[in-house]
Parts: structure tokens; sequence; C-alpha cells
């Protein structure tokens, strides 16, 4: 008996010794996984505060802030994780939390990746190309270039280099012409069986001649890079660096790629003051009758957008006798994808009217998807105000984009999305550091800013324009009291 019951103890120590080995090899196991997890959370930890150091865009306090909340959290939630001998609760607790605010972390890294890369995408080299169609008649026989006989051409417009280029390429006879809107209509008419034209002018063409798109086809395309000089005055003291500066926004004509020149369809001129908080918006409308600054000559202010940015500029300058050093160009995608990221938005309109799209809007508010959105800011014909109507309703779909990316509760998940969608539709010649250094700085000063706007008038006219040669076209007469009323203001904000 007195040995089964020493047997029996022998097997009951072997049991608990056992055990014991058992139990150390699973607390070593969950050692080893919460010490895992602790590395882990440090190198995300570390990966997010370098994202947000490389975003550049947090204020020097706020940055001091954010370091110590961030140490303060991450320190005590690896040692909650990493030492065993706190209870298993704590760790859990730790574990828990550790797993959100990591979540937390990996969006936001996400978020300013996205950020990131859409800075990039806006401050790059400015390259501007411009495309050059052989058209014909929608219903013509000729499908290539070895079908025709001659080709007109309105050569005035086009830089005598390229021009060679093309007359070498092509290989064909080209008839010169003095006059855009004659060899449109000559072509619709059939009088003629083909044209040389860049796509700018296509564009024009479709402005001025009924369906002239409708009613033609594109059988060769070619394209030839332009010298962009896009320069600022250095002895301009309107810079971002002193805080009271023109940015110049051009809104052009054309989809796809924002490198490629197009009549300047929206104009604003930003006029900012940064020490006063106070923000001018001024609109001038897209056919104003104006000075082209290199040209020397009369034109639309649409047309100078043909010869790039840098000729919008310039010309706006002379316009409003103010220094304009930096610009932001973006085109009619970045308009439409915007708008349907947004899924849409409610614009109010003051009339009752049809575009020649066949979108049609009632006097109100109107839900717009990214197309109906561009026809309503496009549409001027409609209005017995014209090319003044159309800038109050480009003022429309700007508010009504602001006020949909401020009130909608969902945009942060869509954040990354919209950001991603509007790559490579933005322009702008100002540096990406003082980009930086002028949104840190206001983010140490929350005050709040006051915006106002106004609106350049003028009278409906018809006129030759350089662009177009000798046949007239509309173009709208500046009204030279809203001029100096434009000028006035802002100098006004520039001189605070």
């Amino acid at each position: 008996m007195k040995k089964n019951t020493k047997v029996q103890d022998e097997e009951l120590e072997d049991f608990l010794e056992k055990d014991k080995r058992s139990s150390k090899k699973k607390n070593k196991k969950i050692d080893i996984f919460f010490k895992i997890l602790s590395a882990i959370f440090a190198v995300i930890t570390i990966l997010f505060y370098i994202s947000v150091i490389r975003l550049n865009l947090i204020p020097n306090a706020v940055l001091l802030i954010f370091t110590v909340i961030l140490v303060g959290i991450t320190i005590p939630l690896i040692l909650g994780m990493a030492k065993r001998n706190t209870a298993l609760i704590l760790n859990i607790i730790c574990l828990l939390l550790v797993v959100a605010i990591s979540s937390t972390y990996i969006m936001g890294m996400k978020y300013i990746g996205a950020t990131m890369n859409f800075l990039k995408s806006a401050f790059t080299e400015i390259k501007e190309t411009e495309e050059y169609y052989i058209v014909v008649k929608k219903e013509s026989q000729y499908q290539q270039i070895s079908d025709l006989e001659n080709i007109d051409i309105y050569s005035a417009l086009i830089e005598e280099t390229t021009l060679n280029e093309i007359k070498e390429n092509i290989n064909k006879p080209i008839i010169e012409s003095e006059e855009l809107l004659g060899i449109g209509n000559k072509l619709v008419n059939q009088e003629i069986e083909s044209i040389l034209i860049s796509a700018s002018q296509y564009d024009m063409l479709d402005d001025e001649v009924d369906g002239f798109k409708d009613n033609t086809r594109i059988i060769y395309t070619t394209s030839k890079n332009i010298e962009t000089n896009i320069e600022q005055n250095p002895e301009s003291k309107y810079t971002v660096d002193n805080g009271t500066f023109n940015i110049y926004i051009s809104g052009i004509d054309t989809e796809g790629n924002i490198n490629k020149v197009s009549r300047s369809d929206a104009n604003m001129l930003l006029t900012i003051n940064t020490n006063t908080k106070e923000v001018l918006m001024t609109s001038i409308p897209r056919d104003y009758y104006v000075m082209l600054h290199s040209k020397k000559a009369m034109d639309k202010l649409t047309h100078s957008g043909i010869y790039g940015i840098n000729e919008t500029v310039n010309t706006v300058e002379d316009l409003l006798e103010t220094d304009i050093n930096y610009y932001l160009r973006v085109n009619f995608t970045t308009l439409v994808k915007l708008v349907d990221k947004l899924e849409g938005i409610d614009v109010y309109s003051d009339y009752d009217f049809t575009t020649k799209e066949g979108y049609h809007f009632k006097k109100g508010y109107n839900h717009l998807n990214g197309k109906q959105a561009l026809a309503f800011s496009r549409e001027r014909r409609s209005f017995e105000a014209g090319d003044n109507q159309r800038v109050v309703d480009q003022q429309m779909v700007i508010e009504a984009i602001m006020k949909k990316i401020s009130q909608d509760k969902n945009i942060m998940s869509e954040y990354t999305d919209i950001l991603e969608s509007l790559e490579g539709c933005f322009q702008t010649n100002i540096e990406q550091d003082k980009v930086s250094s002028l949104i840190k700085e206001q983010l140490q000063d929350l005050d709040k800013w006051n915006v106002s706007s106004y609106s350049l008038t003028g009278t409906d006219s018809n006129n030759t324009t350089y662009s177009m040669g000798n046949q007239k076209s509309y173009v709208m007469v500046p009204n030279q009291n809203s001029v100096e009323q434009a000028k006035t203001k802002i100098k006004t904000i520039m001189e605070k």
C-alpha cells in the first residue's frame, strides 16, 4: 500500500513537472508573440512619423506636440505588451489598443501618400505641346494622307519651323489661307477636300462653324513640343515669401493631357494677402477683347492660351496692371472627374436653359454630374448677358464643389480616390516648398479669412481677332469702369 502511494506521488510529481515545463513553454510563446507585436507596432509608428515629417505641412510647434503625444502613447503600449510581469489582461488591453492605433496609422499613411503623389504631379516641370490635325469631311472617301491631292492650311499662327516639319512629313502640296473661318466653312461646304489646323484651331472652328466637329473627321495627327518661358519678375515684391501675391487660374479648353496647349476657357485671378487674411477672386470673361502681350494685336483672352500659359499670364498682367508670379492650370478633365467623385453637386441656376450638348437646366437648384457641370459652366449663348452670365455660373459651380466637400461626411473615405483621379489634371509653377511653408504658416494662425469676389464686365460685339484672321467673330468689349474697379480692388488688398 505504501509502495502504491509512493508510486502515485512520483507520478504526480512527474505530471506537475511536465505541466510546469509545458506552462513555461506556453508562456515563452506568448512572450515571443507580444514582443513581435511590439516590434511591429514600433515599426508602424516610426513609418507613420516619417511620412508625417516628409509631408512637410505641419507647423514646428504643432509637430513638437504631436511628437510628444506619439511617444507618450507608443512607449507605454510597447512596455504593456512586452513586459510579462504584468497581468495577462493588461497585455490583452494593450494589444487591442495597438491594433486600433496601428490601423489608424496605416490609414493615415495612405492619406499622406495620396497627398504627396498628388502634389508631386502638380509641381512638375512645365512642358506644353500642340497637336496638329488633317481634317476632312465626315462622309469623304479620304482615309489617309496619300489619298489627298493637296491640303489647305491657315498658316498665319503656325511657327515656321513647325510648318516646315509638317510639310516635310506629309509631303503634299500646301495651299495657305489668310482666314481660319474661311477654310473651315469651305471644308464643311465641300469646296475644299482637307485642311491642316492645330488642335486649338479645331476647337475654335467648332465654336464658330455650326456642327463643325459633327460633320468632319481627323485622318492624321502629329504633335510638336512648344518652348515655354515661364518667368517670374525677380524684382516683384508680390511673392509667397512676402505674404502678398497673385495666382492666376486658367481652365483650359481640353480633356486628357494637361500639357496640351489650348484656349484659356475659364480665367480667374486670386489676389491673396496672408497678413490681413484676405482673398479676392477676380473673374474675367473668356471672350474679353484684349491686347495679346507678345503679339501686340487684339484677340479674345481665351485665345491667349493657344500660345502657352505665359502668354495668358502676361496679357492679364497688362490688362490689370499688376504682377502675376504664379499660376494654376487645370483642364476640363479636372472638373468632370472631381464632380463625379463627389457623386454630383447641387448648383443654382438663374435661368431655365438647354445647352448645345442637350442638357437642360431648370431655374433653381440642379443636381449635376461631371459632364453636366462642365456644360453648365461653358454655356453663354442661352443668356442675354452672354459671357457675363457664364462667369457667374462658373462661380456657382466652384461654390457648389466647395460646399459639397465641406459638408460631405464621407469625404475622408473617398479622399485617396479623389486625389488619385485628379493626378495629372493640375499644373503650377509655385515651388512645392513655398506651398508647404505657406500652409504651415496658416495652420499656426487659424484666423478666419475674408473672401470676396468681383467679375469684369463688358458688352457683346463682333470684331476681327489675331487668331481667326480677317473674318469677324464674337468678342466682349471690356467695360473700362469695371477694369478700373478691378485694378483698385487688387491694389487695395496687395498694399495693405
